[in-house]
């Protein structure tokens, strides 16, 4: 059984990233704040088809658990729609929770064949081929986890949950999360735009130590992004871009362990690091390859939109911790509203946390306060 695992595991990971590269050669153009508001009528034509397809699938998933419950959902107690489908005011919907947690949504484990292959659908109308093969990586990662440990948290694939938040329609604005453990993406849809902060990617280990896919790494590219900026830094450079202290043992702008009045620190925090305004223009390309790493796990219509919006110009660059290979670490690129945080601390240094927030636009932010104006 683990060989038949490892085995699917490898082959997904090198057709996927083949798949990945071609998907990002085809790209569409698209400008936006978020996903969304372009710049020409064929660019506007591009992102009413996503948000359309996007929607679409929400609705067929959602016709699968119509009506009064099966028998097999009375018996064993629970109601699919009730689980899945939520208001859209629902407190859950701007809460992201990436540990073992009994989190709203239905699960994989309670979903039918049919229901399961629409969440591939569904992600696959959000992610690019690198952003699917994450996810699933992510998700397969759990059994290595349940064979490794001994404190007792539910692992596995069938405990990723998928919720939807208000009605899902062409003319209405709506949302959606898929969440596990270590992973959480949250979308906010509306008529042509797409918002997909928070994004959280997590894996313990972060590298496989042994067995037969010892040395996969997942999040490799943001890893090896990371380490490629901070090493191409000069003495004055590293001193100002190095914090002293230890690198925080988690990311700063997740909520474990934390008040809900401390949920918005991580906007305020004061600044840190060098300025990439400063930085050479071959730095200023590693500053680029870590926002591609982060961003393009999107489908080019969304990632691309993103990205023509994130002025490297506008960052700043922190890196706590060892700069080698295998040392522990946390660097975080920080703008006016762009934020992502790289955090490999725990675990000895091999259990990683990324998270990509915006200020303004979490969960929708940004574009219901575009529709607020437009609207009224």
């Amino acid at each position: 059984m683990r060989s038949s695992f490892y085995n699917f595991f490898y082959k997904s990971l090198t057709s996927c990233s083949l798949l990945a590269l071609l998907a990002f050669i085809a790209a569409p153009v698209t400008l936006a704040d978020h996903a969304g508001s372009a710049a020409t009528e064929s660019d506007n034509a591009v992102m009413l088809t996503v948000s359309a397809n996007m929607t679409q699938i929400a609705q067929e998933f959602l016709a699968t658990v119509a009506g009064e419950p099966s028998g097999i959902e009375t018996a064993v107690g629970y109601n699919r729609h009730d689980l899945v489908a939520l208001p859209y005011e629902h407190e859950a919907r701007t809460s992201y929770v990436y540990w073992p947690f009994l989190r709203k949504g239905l699960p994989i484990d309670f979903m039918s064949a049919e229901q399961r292959v629409l969440v591939h659908d569904m992600l696959n109308t959000a992610l690019s081929a690198n952003g699917y093969l994450s996810t699933i990586q992510i998700m397969q990662m759990e059994k290595i986890l349940a064979d490794s440990e001994v404190v007792g948290f539910p692992r596995g694939t069938e405990n990723y949950t998928l919720a939807i938040f208000g009605e899902p329609a062409a003319d209405k604005n709506w949302g959606w999360r898929f969440e596990g453990h270590h992973l959480s993406l949250n979308f906010t849809v509306a008529p042509g735009e797409v918002s997909v902060t928070p994004t959280f990617f997590g894996a313990s280990p972060a590298k496989i130590l042994s067995g037969p896919l010892a040395g996969f790494r997942n999040q490799r590219g943001t890893h090896e992004a990371g380490l490629a900026l901070i090493n191409s830094l000069d003495q004055t450079q590293r001193a100002a871009a190095i914090a002293d202290g230890n690198p925080p043992n988690d990311i700063l702008a997740g909520h474990l362990n934390r008040p809900m009045e401390n949920w918005d620190d991580w906007k305020n925090l004061p600044a840190q690091g060098i300025a990439v305004a400063t930085l050479t223009a071959a730095q200023k390309d590693l500053v680029q390859r870590v926002l591609d790493e982060v961003v393009t796990s999107y489908r080019p219509e969304i990632s691309t939109a993103y990205l023509r919006q994130i002025d490297v110009n506008d960052l700043r660059f922190v890196w706590f911790g060892g700069t080698q290979e295998g040392e522990a670490h946390y660097y975080r690129l920080e703008g006016t509203d762009f934020f992502f945080e790289y955090d490999l601390v725990q675990g000895m240094g091999n259990h990683v946390h990324a998270v990509w927030r915006s200020k303004a636009g979490d969960f929708g932010g940004d574009l219901l306060k575009q529709h607020l104006l437009e609207n009224h």
